[in-house]
């Protein structure tokens, strides 16, 4: 077999496309033999068989691991897997080439190494661990080789069961790391690297094995830190065998993963690493902009000599990777709020904070690389124009950084950045007047840091800390007045249309005309149109009407034809553009109406594939459908193309995203729906998600569906097809279809929204059976379901029905029979088991309230109902990460409780979630810090570290949509959307919702009021039957609501 093996691997190499092919496939019949992998290892150990032969064997032995050595793997393939001989022979020559004298042999035998350690280690292969210890200490080859495997294999698949290892690795990589004279710059990177990935599994494991990280963490960084702090200290070297670039960014790699995972640990250090780190900042910032911004000076090749690393392989790595890591635990050490200090005194910056704030303004400029890749790509200018950008550099690092201080402390970041401004200004200033072209990357860096921050600056300007009109004569105006400097020209239109309501109005009235001109100048540079472009939603969407209407024909044109002429990759940016135009006056867009169906309608035929632009078409035809002066020329213009789409598609991509067209049309028309638009949308519709089996196409229909019995339920109910049924009885039978066993749960995961308009819209349409029949239908899925999102998705339709007719609701659940389980008994168990993974305000809001509904009847039927209460301690499971084997063996068990008890639990969760703020803000007390289960103080809470609750920091990578439907989804507070600003936030929320009282209703003052009501209700009998079966976290809950 053997030499089988070597010739179908050199064919593997062959430049002949139908040799290496086959070679490829006498391969993959090869590894049905068990002995295949021997085979292939005594190849790669074979010095006859030649180097690249050999590199090819031992790449072929990994992805033979993956899919033959183990069932365990998640590339596994049918087929034998190699007995336990034959694999201790093959981990034997495999370890082998480990010492070869090749490093391209060593490091492709390491690969294998780990991969096979995934599965064989420490069952089967016992011994590795203490072999590759060995190799550590032997000579150079065999340290990095030993490296190369661990450095795979830690990070890939160690865990909590090999924490002890760690333990014992850690001090030789100290010892390799720490010891420049014996060890190479090459084996202290690799070291250091590893011990990067011990620290994350370490951190990882804090939460079971907190005893461990207790006795060894505080040891280990005190023997670390100082090894680590000299090379940052030290001077960076660029060049060849004497760079500590790798070194200096894999250092502080390892502290950011430190820092995020160790913080309590790491706090007494955070002073003298911020000291260091600061130092660098302000040592690299003359060189950096020497080497990577003004190539042309004096000092460029001085600085780029210093500051690029050059490998013995040809590779180089500049200092970036190292100032992003700077900057990245800079940002980090923001939200400490045991560094708050070194940032901040009260709210006035600290003299760090203050030249921090000068130095991100100078690495926030331009480089000749990122101006190079513009001026090639203008996709990667539009990419890294975004704020959800893929490439990361310097200057983006530098932006995180400053919206990191912006979000820590607003107040100082003003102040210093209106300073740092001024003189970054001044420079460009004095730049301009010496007629230094590079004066346009200081102004550039300006305004993009300005706007970075622009939140917290237009606060400022209210209050007149932060003055604009020195930014505005010495950086705006020159920039908007050079376009031979044309993304500086760009940054100027982006900028003013952040700042349009904060400016005077005759600057903003100028900069609009500019930028309708300039979104309609074919002739102008690429960068300075979609600059404008990208202005010009911000002006729509932010200035009055009467300041953009004067120039909305031009936009409308412009954007129409640059959108023709943009890649799948950037077209959004135009028709996001587009949208905003369309609100600004009803009467100018339908005049331009068939220009804007053409270019929308055109958009889809091209694109209908890409979510983003499909969104955005469907929004810009809702809109449309909202205006009565364009609606009827576009629908007859449109509705030809969905029908199309939706009825004749073989793609169900195609077909599922003319529904989505369909839909959108169906939101923008008033309700009840102009007469003939449902007679011709219901029966296309139908047809085609009745048949479709595709869950893209059901879940889109079901969507659209929806918005049909929202906007026309009463002519839905009135159409009738050749055989006399009446388009409901057509929905509820599409309902029934899908609630059937045999569809699948994600299929229907959109019917429960269906059902709630049902329940909300149709109840007066209907007989009661026919509603009846209804409930029943999806009752009997809700008994059968298994994914809990699914089950969540069911729960808002039976929260409405309680809601309005508690009473009837409970009567009807209890005379629906399921294989001796009623339908109350079924409806409850989902309901309080899934309460928590309702998702939506309206929705969850109205799931509380229904419950509270339910538990003010007091029904005997709920009271006798028992549900799973709270988990019971496992010992066998305690302070371990629980695999499935172990909890097959040892399955969580919970306490049983009554119905209502866990109604009050589940109600008391809700109101916990906002209850920390409200009480904080009304009495000063932070309700529930470090408070544990039994309701005592935590002495030893390691949450001191983080500014403030962790949920609000995870906003700081979210985009505005994002935000608002975290907001939604965890606070009743409205007021805190409206700095939202120029978001569509309010045409997305459901208008049946916005009718509802309950939508405007105070969830934690109506819970409050439930609460103290049934504590005093001696019809509940609280205090005998609930109370001794809360937690001490909810009894502290409890009584904070009712003193």
């Amino acid at each position: 077999m053997e030499r089988q093996v070597f010739e179908a691997l050199q064919g593997t190499l062959s430049a002949e496309d139908s040799l290496r092919t086959q070679s490829e496939q006498v391969l993959s019949q090869l590894e049905q033999d068990t002995a295949f992998s021997l085979a292939v290892a005594n190849v790669a150990n074979a010095e006859e068989a030649g180097l690249a032969v050999r590199q090819a064997a031992a790449v072929q032995l990994r992805g033979y691991i993956g899919r033959h050595w183990s069932i365990g793997s998640i590339r596994y393939e049918a087929g034998p897997i190699p007995n336990q001989e034959i694999k201790a022979q093959v981990r034997q020559k495999v370890f082998e080439l480990l010492t070869s004298n090749d490093s391209r042999l060593r490091s492709a035998a390491a690969a294998v190494v780990a991969s096979m350690a995934m599965y064989d280690w420490p069952d089967e292969w016992p011994q590795l661990f203490l072999q590759l210890t060995g190799l550590l200490h032997g000579g150079h080859e065999q340290t990095l080789s030993a490296l190369s495997v661990f450095s795979e294999w830690i990070n890939g698949d160690m865990s909590e069961k090999q924490l002890d290892h760690i333990g014992l690795l850690i001090p030789d990589l100290h010892l390799i790391f720490a010891n420049g004279d014996k060890h190479s710059a090459k084996a202290r990177v690799m070291a250091v690297g590893v011990f990067s990935d011990c620290i994350e599994i370490i951190s990882n494991m804090s939460t079971v094995r907190r005893e461990f990280v207790d006795a060894h963490v505080p040891q280990i960084l005190e023997e670390w830190m100082e090894p680590i702090l000299a090379i940052l200290r030290a001077p960076v070297v660029g060049g060849g065998d004497q760079s500590n670039i790798p070194l200096k960014a894999e250092c502080i790699k390892a502290l950011v993963r430190a820092t995020v995972g160790q913080q309590r640990h790491l706090r007494p250090y955070s002073a003298s690493i911020l000291e260091t780190l600061w130092r660098q900042i302000q040592d690299l910032q003359e060189p950096y902009l020497h080497a990577f911004v003004y190539p042309e000076s004096e000092h460029s090749e001085s600085a780029t000599n210093m500051l690029v690393h050059c490998s013995e392989d040809g590779d180089t790595q500049t200092v970036d990777g190292y100032l992003c890591g700077i900057f990245e635990w800079v940002s980090i050490a923001a939200e400490s709020r045991s560094a708050r200090s070194l940032f901040v005194t009260g709210n006035k910056p600290t003299s760090l904070m203050r030249g921090l704030t000068g130095s991100i303004l100078c690495y926030m400029q331009i480089t000749t690389e990122i101006l190079a890749d513009w001026a090639d790509d203008l996709e990667l200018f539009v990419a890294d124009e975004e704020e959800e950008g893929y490439r990361f550099s310097v200057r983006v690092s530098a932006q995180d950084l400053v919206q990191a201080l912006a979000t820590a402390f607003p107040q100082a970041l003003v102040v210093s950045l209106s300073e740092a401004a001024q003189a970054q200004s001044a420079v460009a200033f004095r730049r301009r007047r010496d007629q230094d072209d590079s004066w346009w990357l200081a102004s550039e860096a300006v305004l993009c840091t300005i706007d970075v921050a622009a939140s917290e600056i237009k606060n400022a300007t209210q209050g007149g800390v932060f003055d604009l009109s020195n930014v505005l004569e010495i950086d705006v105006w020159p920039l908007a007045q050079s376009p031979q400097f044309p993304f500086g020209q760009g940054r100027a239109f982006v900028f003013v249309s952040s700042f349009a309501q904060a400016l005077p109005p005759d600057v903003a009235a100028a900069f609009v005309s500019a930028a309708a001109a300039a979104v309609a100048d074919p002739q102008l540079h690429p960068g300075v149109r979609l600059s404008a472009v990208r202005a010009t939603t911000k002006f729509c969407r932010r200035l009055p009407p009467a300041q953009v209407k004067p120039h909305l024909d031009s936009f409308i044109r412009g954007l129409a034809s640059i959108i023709s002429q943009l890649s799948e990759n950037s077209a959004h940016i135009a028709l996001d553009a587009l949208h905003a135009t369309l609100r600004v006056d009803p009467e100018v867009t339908a005049s331009l109406e068939p220009l804007i169906g053409e270019v929308v309608m055109d958009v889809w035929k091209r694109y209908h594939a890409d979510v983003l632009l499909n969104s955005l078409v469907v929004d810009i035809i809702e809109d449309i459908a909202a205006n009565p002066h364009a609606r009827d020329a576009f629908t007859r213009r449109a509705l030809p193309t969905i029908g199309s789409a939706i009825s004749h598609a073989d793609d169900t991509i195609v077909i599922a995203s003319g529904i989505d067209m369909l839909c959108g049309l169906i939101k923008g028309m008033p309700s009840p729906m102009p007469e003939g638009y449902t007679d011709a949308i219901f029966p296309s519709l139908m047809r085609v998600i009745s048949v479709s089996s595709d869950s893209e196409v059901q879940q889109c229909g079901q969507l659209c569906l929806k918005s049909l019995v929202q906007k026309d339920a009463v002519r839905l109910s009135q159409w009738r097809d050749e055989h006399g049924t009446s388009g409901l009885e057509f929905i509820f039978g599409f309902v029934a279809e899908l609630m059937s066993p045999e569809k699948s749960e994600s299929a229907a995961l959109f019917v429960g929204d269906l059902a709630c308009k049902i329940a909300q819209r149709c109840t007066t349409l209907v007989s009661g059976e026919t509603l009846a029949t209804l409930v029943r239908t999806i009752t009997a899925r809700l008994a059968t379901a298994r994914m809990a999102s699914f089950s969540a998705s069911l729960l808002p339709f039976y929260a409405q029905l309680s809601v309005r007719h508690p009473d009837a609701f409970i009567d009807l659940l209890s005379r629906i029979d399921l294989d001796s389980r009623s339908g109350l008994h079924v409806v409850l168990s989902a309901w309080l088991a899934n309460y928590l993974d309702v998702q939506g305000y309206y929705s969850r809001k109205v799931s509380a309230v229904g419950l509270m509904r339910l538990f003010a009847l007091g029904d005997t039927r709920i009271k006798s109902f028992m549900v799973q209460g709270d988990l019971i301690s496992n010992r066998a499971n305690n302070d371990k990460i629980v695999t499935r084997s172990m909890s097959r063996t040892n399955p969580d068990q919970y306490t049983t409780i009554p119905a209502p008890a866990k109604i009050v639990k589940l109600l008391l969760a809700e109101m916990n979630i906002d209850l920390e703020c409200h009480f904080a803000s009304r009495d000063g007390t932070d309700f529930g810090a470090n408070v544990n289960e039994t309701g005592i103080l935590d002495a030893d809470s390691d949450e001191e570290g983080w500014e403030d609750d962790g949920d609000i920091h995870s906003l700081n990578g979210l985009t505005d949509p994002d935000k608002q439907s975290f907001l939604l989804d965890t606070t009743d507070s409205e007021l805190l959307l409206n700095d939202c600003e120029g978001s569509d936030f309010d045409d997305n929320i459901d208008e049946d919702a916005l009718a509802d009282p309950l939508y405007h209703q105070d969830l934690n003052e109506s819970l409050g009021l439930f609460f103290k009501q049934i504590v005093q209700d001696p019809r509940h009998d609280f205090h005998t039957s609930i109370e001794p079966l809360l937690t001490g976290v909810e009894r502290t809950t409890l009584a904070k609501v009712c003193s």
